[in-house]
């Protein structure tokens, strides 16, 4: 799992590999000898800009041919004589015809030409209005077919090497050379128009002059579309590159950086050019990310002992290292594609500070630490060397898992995301002022991305941790507080079933509470464990004496050895119940530990007095508890507190001594009976514990003052008051004292 890991790891990280960091900037004096480790090719930025300006200029420009120009003219000269018939009178009689004198007029009026009554008289017949069209055409043919532009000096600037006519109409474009035979629009009008007569008298004279009014400028530049080809001609031109050898000096130690020396630095750091296959740097990546795994998860394994990992817990570290590397390679990808100086602050925002917190919540603080230093070399690998993001990586992560320890509500994802981003914009500040770049806007967007990556990791551990609640059935304290609820179903089952196990299970909790705060256990998880850790009595509540209130005991009906088996049998039936209700592992471990192996003093002593001991043979195994003993601290203290409190309700006269006294025997017989060897406990744990175990019994049993009741109710007949048993309170206790030593033998003490 771990190679399968790595080689995911280092596929995600090293397209961002940066084997070279020495790159110096133009100007800058630099600070050691860079000779060249490998063959490799320098881009010739001057030689490649020249080349794709030559490229660019190769491109002819492009002008717009519109053949339709002839018959947009001759569509005007038609409009011109639409109405060359007078209005008529009366809607009777026909139009009358046009005088020769109105056609003068109209001619001069359209036209400003002005033409002799003979003429005008001539174009009162259609014959010769056709004949005048046709001239008229003939004279515009020869300057609209091979194309009037607007201005010839601009057009003969730019077309000195030929142009590209591209024709509307037929949608083909052609290669034109020899530019010379396009007219320019003033020439050809002042072409047409030259020596026009005072007065008009022929019909050629009148169709030249009409057509120097009709011609308008069809060969037209689009310079929208020539920018275009340029630009993708100049894109296509492929950078001029030149050879470096291995070993060839880059820049020497003192020297003042040239920008050919800047040049060639990039291009050694960053391979530009180099055409070399990555299979190398995958496999360095890959055995280096391998072995400090390794290393790290054999240290873990051998030497701390909370890193005690099951096969789910290593695919569930693993799942999560590789989703939090993809998310840095995406974040990289998208600022590489924006390709802005600004969109590099965006490695900042990806949320990597969110796997220690998410170990450190599901798991502990140790495994969060062990796996740690192979994350963050792989986070800072994927990010690039030179980007500067280990050490916010470093410094986020470790307070984000520092303060997700006392987190057990969904609103301190947001607290854990603030604090996040904050430790990640102090180091990231840092670390610009150390690279003198916080000048410069860039510098503060940066800071601003690593802040960002705060809330990013708290919303991300928000929506993982359910997950992995869910699928890997991890318990974590915020499962934990929402099974401390009292309305749980196994609960209310056990108030109203087993009411007297269920006020044991609530002042157990509150032991283990203020004991597993004295030592730094998990309060949480010991809380609810010692809610749930007696569910199993619900089934048979009436035979465990705290549910009996006064009734007849059933076990004076039972053998030593059915009771025995029916007071174990609590512990496997609340394993299954925790199962069928999913309270999670760590409390099913905890209900299958709280008694440990320890011995059933009473029924064993019992069975001893009652067998015959030439004849049968008494086994103290058959009379302990199957266990296992205790394997964690948070067990340890629920077995510890069930053991004091149900021994507690036995003392005839509960005062502060005699609570001390007792707590201190029962941990130190349940010390001697050795079932606290399997966990790890310290002495000077135990002395904590007992304190706090005194302390709050104290609290519960404390004395309370004797009022005398009223006058009133002492002739009262009534057998419920306490008036009438007042008399006899020294009688009573003298019994509950009886009572008491007779539990206390039952307890084994």
């Amino acid at each position: 799992m771990v190679a399968l890991v790595c080689a995911v790891g280092a596929l995600l990280t090293g397209p961002s590999l940066r084997f070279s960091a020495d790159v110096f900037e133009e100007g800058s004096i630099a600070q050691k000898k860079v000779r060249a480790t490998r063959d490799f090719l320098v881009p010739d930025e001057p030689a490649t800009l020249l080349k794709r300006q030559e490229a660019s200029q190769a491109v002819l420009p492009v002008y717009d041919l519109s053949p339709g120009a002839l018959g947009a003219a001759m569509e005007s000269f038609d409009l011109s004589f639409s109405d060359e018939a007078a209005e008529p009178v009366s809607e009777r009689e026909p139009p009358a015809p046009l005088a020769p004198e109105v056609m003068r007029e109209r001619i001069d009026e359209r036209w400003s030409l002005d033409i002799n009554t003979q003429l005008a008289g001539a174009l009162l017949e259609s014959a010769q209005r056709e004949q005048l069209r046709t001239l008229t055409a003939r004279a515009l043919e020869p300057f609209l077919t091979p194309g009037v532009v607007a201005n010839s000096e601009l057009f003969l600037r730019e077309a000195k090497y030929g142009i590209t006519v591209r024709d509307l109409e037929k949608g083909t474009s052609s290669t034109l050379k020899e530019v010379e035979s396009t007219v320019d629009f003033d020439a050809a009008r002042k072409e047409l128009a030259s020596s026009p007569p005072a007065t008009i008298d022929s019909l050629a004279t009148l169709a030249r002059l009409m057509a120097a009014a009709l011609i308008r400028p069809n060969l037209v530049y689009n310079q929208g579309l020539t920018q275009e080809l340029r630009h993708e001609a100049s894109e296509s031109a492929g950078p001029v590159l030149y050879q470096m050898r291995r070993g060839e000096t880059l820049v020497r130690e003192g020297d003042r950086v040239t920008l050919d020396q800047a040049l060639k630095l990039k291009a050694h750091a960053t391979h530009v050019g180099a055409g070399e296959p990555r299979t190398i740097q995958y496999i360095v990546l890959f055995f280096s990310l391998f072995i400090l795994t390794w290393i790290c998860h054999e240290f873990g394994r051998v030497n701390v002992r909370k890193v005690t990992l099951k096969g789910k817990d290593l695919l569930f570290i693993a799942s999560l290292f590789v989703v939090l590397l993809a998310l840095e390679r995406l974040g990289m990808a998208l600022a590489l594609r924006l390709d802005t100086e600004v969109a590099g602050a965006m490695r900042y925002c990806v949320p990597l500070a969110s796997g220690l917190v998410i170990v450190r919540m599901v798991l502990n603080s140790e495994t969060a630490l062990v796996y740690a230093i192979p994350f963050f070399f792989a986070g800072a690998v994927g990010a690039g060397l030179e980007s500067g993001l280990f050490f916010p990586l470093i410094a986020s992560s470790l307070v984000g898992a520092h303060i997700s320890g006392r987190a057990w509500r969904r609103m301190d994802f947001f607290r854990i995301g603030l604090w996040i981003g904050l430790a990640a914009a102090l180091a990231t500040l840092l670390v610009e002022l150390q690279k003198g770049t916080l000048s410069d806007a860039v510098g503060w967007w940066t800071v601003l991305g690593a802040f960002l990556s705060g809330p990013f990791s708290g919303l991300l551990a928000m929506g993982i941790v359910p997950l992995a609640e869910t699928f890997f059935g991890y318990t974590t304290d915020m499962r934990l507080t929402e099974l401390a609820s009292l309305d749980h179903p196994l609960l209310r089952d056990l108030m109203l079933r087993a009411p007297g196990t269920y006020h044991h299970s609530m002042v157990t909790g509150t032991l283990v509470k203020s004991a597993a705060e004295s030592i730094g256990a998990r309060a949480v998880l010991s809380v609810v464990a010692a809610y749930y850790h007696d569910i199993g009595k619900v089934s048979k509540p009436i035979y465990f004496i705290e549910n009996q209130g006064g009734n007849a005991n059933p076990h004076d009906k039972l053998a030593p050895s059915m009771s025995t088996l029916v007071l174990t049998s609590h512990v496997k039936e609340g394993v299954e119940l925790a199962g069928k209700y999913r309270l999670g592992p760590e409390i099913i471990d905890i209900i299958e530990q709280h008694h440990g192996t320890s011995l059933i003093h009473y029924f064993y002593n019992k069975a001893k007095e009652t067998t015959r001991p030439d004849v049968d043979e008494v086994r103290e195994i058959e009379y302990r508890y199957p266990g296992p003993k205790p394997q964690s601290r948070e067990a340890a203290l629920v077995l510890l507190a069930d053991a004091v409190e149900a021994a507690a309700r036995t003392l005839p006269d509960p005062h502060p001594a005699r609570i001390q006294g007792m707590v201190q025997n029962i941990i130190n017989r349940i010390f001697a009976d050795g079932q606290l060897d399997e966990c790890d406990l310290s002495l000077k744990d135990l002395h904590l514990i007992a304190r706090s175990f005194t302390r709050i019994l104290s609290g519960i049993h404390h004395q309370r003052i004797d009022y005398p009741l009223a006058a009133h109710k002492e002739k009262r007949d009534d057998g419920d008051t306490d008036t009438k048993r007042q008399p006899q309170r020294r009688g009573q206790r003298e019994e509950d004292n009886s009572k008491g030593e007779e539990n206390l033998k039952r307890l084994g003490m």
